[in-house]
């Protein structure tokens, strides 16, 4: 009798500990959603059993159909999880080795007999990115096969010479880990994931589609302009490759991450594998950290209009996923719901910093100097700690047509951070577009001087916007002659 009170004791304190947790995830969402911050559903599971499962806000805005626990989303780059698990599966079978060379396979890759699987796995080849080429710019959406991209790839140059020397995140790494895949398997990537990882777990709600194809509780991207307007990102969505662009759920990504827990994917020597930390936080197409006294891994994905987050606590066996029609969210959210877990300390969100300054942009433009908006937005418990941030508002405002004040900003920025070379290019760019050409000349200039004292990885992309505004200025005074 004694034991029987005792477990029901502790499972009373259990479930006691379980509604507070929820409690507070409910409030922490709520508080996002008043503020507009996070559409989409989430999901928290401990051992594969759901503590706390709901879907908020709108799958379609035009149409008002809200979001639900099926709905499916983008999930960016965490499906490059999907391409990892398959090259290692690909390896247990003997038909791969990860420690070969690329060319083994892709006999007419011609960037080096040096550059490995391995190297691809861990974003350590030197591979840039296919979605910066010109080509793929201009016209991504004719771009429906591996083959398709596999020439854009080719034609972009190494990041750095050696590889292994450095980690550097190559989207185009997965892709050509997806043709190797083909070229093994003989049929296509979808093909290959859906019959070895999404049979096999019974993820049913997981499909690979193009944008313009019909799919049953699709999510629609939306971005939210600093001036409150929406935007459906259609045109800006990325499409289903091995770097990513699936279609997932929260509930599909739970029966994922609980098939990783035996071998019905992949063994244990290939989890330990994945499981590695490198050079960075990431292991082979899993990002890998240490924290909450756990090992914690999975992926981030994030793109115009979508973000999503899977993290799995390999000691405790929590399971988080975020999954968002909004961008640059589903990582926060995951955090908050870890810091609640873990009984750590968190403040609940706020107003975002590029609405507070499209609030107050009148009062900003009154101020006489940088010092003066420093103290405003600082006082105002917005920390200015990151290049970044003004940086993607500063654009914002260029969007808006409101390149003065842009160009406010992104002085500030250059007065915040100096020795960062973007904040000049940007700031070149917002005097180019108001016809400032002198002082577009001068801080397109003095980016590519701070990225050559900083060795900075960008300085080819620096200098070629240099030249070509060079280029353009004399073309200018041929005209005027």
């Amino acid at each position: 009798m004694t034991k029987v009170i005792t477990c029901l004791l502790i499972c009373f304190v259990a479930s006691l500990q379980a509604q507070t947790i929820n409690e507070k995830i409910e409030e922490m969402m709520q508080k996002h959603v008043e503020l507009d911050q996070f559409s989409g559903t989430v999901l928290l599971a401990k051992e594969g059993k759901i503590l706390y499962q709901k879907a908020f806000g709108d799958a379609n805005k035009s149409y008002q159909i809200k979001n639900d626990i099926n709905t499916k989303f983008n999930i960016a780059s965490m499906g490059k999880m999907f391409t990892g698990v398959s090259i290692m599966q690909l390896e247990e079978r003997g038909k791969l080795n990860i420690n070969d060379p690329v060319v083994k396979y892709l006999k007419d890759f011609p960037l080096g007999n040096t550059i490995t699987i391995f190297h691809l796995l861990s974003h350590t080849s030197g591979i840039g990115n296919y979605m910066r080429h010109p080509d793929y710019r201009s016209d991504r959406h004719s771009y429906k096969t591996i083959d398709d991209l596999l020439p854009v790839i080719y034609d972009q140059k190494l990041e750095f010479a050696t590889p292994g020397e450095k980690f550097s995140y190559s989207n185009s790494g997965m892709v050509l880990l997806g043709a190797i895949i083909e070229k093994l398997t003989k049929q296509s990537y979808a093909n290959y994931i859906n019959k070895h990882i999404l049979e096999p777990t019974n993820m049913n709600n997981t499909v690979m589609r193009f944008g313009d194809e019909v799919v049953q509780n699709r999510a629609t991207g939306y971005v939210k302009s600093i001036s409150g307007k929406y935007y459906n990102t259609y045109f800006k969505s990325a499409s289903p490759y091995p770097d990513g662009g699936i279609l997932s759920t929260v509930g599909d990504m739970l029966k994922f991450d609980q098939a990783l827990y035996g071998s019905n994917l992949i063994n244990e020597a290939s989890k330990k594998k994945m499981f590695t930390a490198l050079k960075v936080t990431y292991g082979l197409a899993f990002q890998v950290e240490d924290r909450q006294n756990n090992q914690v891994v999975g992926h981030s994905g994030g793109m115009p209009g979508f973000s999503s987050y899977f993290s799995r606590y390999l000691n405790d066996k929590y399971t988080i996923i975020a999954l968002s029609n909004y961008d640059m969210i589903s990582r926060n959210i995951a955090h908050y719901i870890e810091a609640i877990l873990y009984n750590k300390d968190y403040k609940l969100p706020k107003e975002r910093l590029r609405f507070f300054i499209y609030k107050n942009r009148d009062k900003i433009k009154e101020f006489s100097s940088l010092q003066d908006i420093t103290d405003f937005v600082t006082n105002n418990n917005y920390p200015l700690n990151h290049p970044q941030y003004l940086n993607l508002i500063g654009y914002e405002f260029m969007h808006e047509n409101d390149i003065e004040f842009a160009i406010q900003l992104f002085k500030l920025n250059t007065d915040l951070f100096p020795n960062e070379a973007n904040v000049y290019d940007s700031l070149g760019e917002a005097y180019e577009n108001n016809e400032q050409f002198d002082l577009a000349l001068k801080n397109y200039e003095k980016a590519v001087k701070v990225a050559k004292e900083q060795s900075h990885r960008g300085l080819n992309s620096f200098t070629n916007t240099l030249n070509r505004f060079k280029e353009k200025l004399q073309q200018n005074l041929k005209h005027e002659k």
